[in-house]
This record gives structure tokens, sequence and C-alpha cells, in this order.
């Protein structure tokens, strides 16, 4: 049967549509990209040789000429072009995904948790010898994935991508958390709830951590609640009142307790065993930079957690400690949310902290006028090292910044290796 060639224009040339392109082009369809920064010469050579015509350093009205607009997660709502033809609008996921399903799709969102999540569903996933992949907003583009045949794909959806999506065939939708986030793309955090919400919209099941329910209203009366794990000592947990043995040590963390209990409930919903489903946990290993212990200095701990780029995932992270225990790293670019519920709790965890980047001008006045112990550092280096003379034996070291790293960093991985290497060093020089 002859394929219904298309024109598609891609509106953002990202990671995500790079792929969708090739896949595209592939398929016989016709593309035009249009990037509102500069291409690369590897990215103009890649079009040429793919006779794909594109526009850089702004986007025309030339996009509303395609019969399907597919969007990159940057574009916001409020585009001045792309808002004038919603109706033709989707993303990768959407055009991806319902062209051919690669297999049953758990699709996780949420403000914190998500590629740990989706990491551990799949290491268990493996474990029962499922044929399993994550795509996704966690890195690995759906395009690269459609032409497998899976038992299980594993998706991470971010708010954007929620946003703009149209009609996904997800079969179990998953929302770990919803706090304050991304509201310099979200017009308010009402709209960011409600594009998390939307995965509701598309999934078959629905599963919700139990303090989204204030956020979750008549429309979706069939939720599947869970609750954080409780933690009965340093090695077992309490699930649905059966007490289970928890033998990784890196599960244990305030975060992880939320995300294991997701990863328990979705499992046994789909006929895994709570104990079996730990025992394949026993050795799993959380993606970097998620409150991973990097050295410890004259008994001083210190933490990489690079990856908590809002106010809500830093107060998350302080919870694992206790009060007064804690000297803190805070860095980077905002995303327009309070930091009131932050300094409160630093108020009660945190003995110093240290900052830099942009971050300086929304933080140091709110904690000045708090009381609390800080010093203005002008790079990871002294931060690092202002940091470890405030700390004692017994003290955590915390890089949680609680913004984005685009001031100073390319991404959250390049921050938290940056503050690896300065740790690194100042252990080689005690």
């Amino acid at each position: 049967m002859e394929v219904l060639r298309l024109l598609y224009a891609l509106v953002g040339y990202g990671v995500s549509n790079r792929s969708l392109c090739k896949m595209l082009i592939n398929m016989g369809h016709e593309v035009f990209v249009s990037e509102s920064k500069s291409l690369s010469e590897q990215e103009k050579r890649d079009l040429y040789e793919m006779r794909v015509e594109f526009e850089e350093n702004g986007n025309t009205e030339r996009i509303l000429k395609a019969d399907r607009i597919a969007v990159s997660p940057s574009v916001k709502p409020d585009h001045p072009i792309v808002s004038k033809a919603r109706e033709k609008v989707l993303t990768d996921l959407d055009v991806v995904l319902n062209l051919r399903k690669p297999g049953f799709i758990v699709a996780v969102t949420g403000t914190n948790g998500k590629t740990t999540t989706c990491h551990m569903l799949e290491y268990v996933l493996r474990k029962f010898d499922k044929k399993v992949l994550i795509a996704g907003n966690i890195g690995n583009p759906v395009a690269n994935v459609h032409s497998e045949q899976l038992d299980y794909l594993v998706l991470e959806i971010s708010s954007f991508q929620l946003f703009w999506s149209k009609s996904l065939p997800i079969d179990v939708g998953v929302i770990l958390n919803i706090e304050p986030n991304h509201l310099d793309w979200h017009p308010s955090f009402d709209h960011y709830v409600e594009s998390k919400l939307k995965l509701f919209t598309f999934a078959e099941k629905r599963f919700a951590h139990e303090n989204c329910r204030r956020l979750i209203d008549e429309r979706w009366p069939n939720v599947v609640s869970f609750s954080s794990l409780k933690l009965l000592d340093k090695d077992q947990i309490e699930f649905r009142d059966q007490i289970y043995p928890l033998r990784n040590t890196f599960l244990r963390t305030h975060q992880n307790l939320q995300n294991l209990s997701a990863v328990l409930t979705v499992l046994e919903s789909l006929g895994f065993e709570p104990n079996l489903v730990l025992e394949a946990l026993e050795d799993f290993t959380p993606p970097q930079h998620r409150m991973q212990l990097v050295a410890v200095i004259d008994g001083v701990q210190f933490v990489d957690d690079s990856k908590s780029t809002s106010a809500a995932a830093t107060i998350a992270a302080l919870q694992n400690y206790q009060d007064g225990k804690v000297v803190l790293i805070l860095t980077g670019r905002g995303k327009n949310e309070s930091y009131d519920a932050l300094v409160e709790q630093i108020k009660r965890k945190v003995k110093f902290v240290a900052v830099f980047g942009e971050i300086i001008d929304l933080v140091v006045p709110l904690l000045r006028a708090s009381n609390v112990q800080f010093c203005v550092a002008e790079s990871m280096e002294q931060a690092v090292l202002e940091a470890f003379k405030k700390s004692s034996q017994g003290d955590t070291v915390l890089l949680s910044p609680a913004a984005a790293s685009f001031d100073l960093y390319a991404n959250y991985a390049e921050r938290g290796e940056h503050f690896v290497r300065v740790v690194q060093s100042l252990k080689e020089g005690v």
C-alpha cells in the first residue's frame, strides 16, 4: 500500500527532532527544519545530504505550509508562529508511536525522580528476561526505537512534551509527584499541573503518588494511589502491610523510597511479585548525579546531587540528613519559582550555604533575611573549598543546586562532573 507523502515542519532541531527527521526521510516524507538558533556545520551537512530544506536563526511562517508541525520541547506555548496552527502541532512521540507502537508502554512523569524510576523499571524487566528499552525525555529519542519489537517500552515524558502531545497510545501512566517547576516555560503552576495530568488523558491504567490527590479532580476517578515507602530500619521496608528486606543502600534515600514505591505498585499490577522485584533491584545503581557519594575527606561526605534542578528537588534531598549536618552548595539559573520553602528547609537542615551563579540574586536576600550563614563564591572551586572549611567530621557537603545549569554549564551532568573533579582534587591535596 502506498504511504501518503506528507510535509513535516520540525520546529527546533535538537536530539529528538534530529532522529525524527532521519526516520521521516527514510519513510519517504518531506521535511522542513526551522531552528531559532544557529545550526552547526555538521547539522547543515547532514540536512543537505538528506535533501532537507531548512532555516536557522529564527522561525518564519514557512512552518505553516506543512501538513504537520512537530515541535521540540523547547518551543513555548506562546510561540508566535506555532500558536497560529495548533491543530497541526504534535510531538515526536505522537508521530512515532502512532505510526507503530513497539510494545506495552509504561510512561512516567513527575517533577522529580522520572529518570531513576524509568531506569529501575527497565532494570527489573530485563532481569525478568523481558525485551525492554527506555526512550523519550531520558535522552534516547523515541524515533530510535520505532522499528523495535519490544515487550515493554518505558517512556519518560516531560511537561513540555505532554503539553504539545495530541494522542499517545500509553498503557500505564505514572505521576510521581507535582511540585512547582519550569515556571520559566509554563505561564503558571496551574498550567504546569494540567500538562502533567494530561498523561491520564492518554493512559489506560493510571497511577499517582498520594500527594498528587489534591491536584487530581473528578475527571480521573480510577487512579491507583501509592505512598512513599516506610523504612522500618536500615534494611527493611513496608509495602502494602507486608515487610520486605531492602538490601540496596542506594534505594534508602527519601527520594528513592518514593520512586521504589511507584515501581513496586506498577509492576505488581502487571503481575510481578514485590519480593522478586526487590531481589532484582539488589544490585541496581541509580544514574549519576543523583545523591551520589563522591568522596569522604576527613570524615566529611561529599555528595553530588546536580540533577536537583528545582527548589522542590533540593528540599527532598535535604530530608535525607539530620538537622544542622549539611553544608549546601546552590548554583544555577532559576526557573521563575519561589525559594521561600527551600529557605525554610535550609534553616532546619543546613549549617552553611555556598552560592554562585545566577541564583545569587534570587536566594541571597532570602538567606540574609532568614539569618542563614552563607558565602557568595566566584566558582565551583571556591564554593567547594569554602564548604569544606565550614564542615566538621560527620557533616555532608551537598551539591544540590535547586536551579538549572545553563548559566555556566551545558547541562546538569557537566556541572556534576565539575563538582566531582574539584572534590577529587581537594582530596588529593589534603
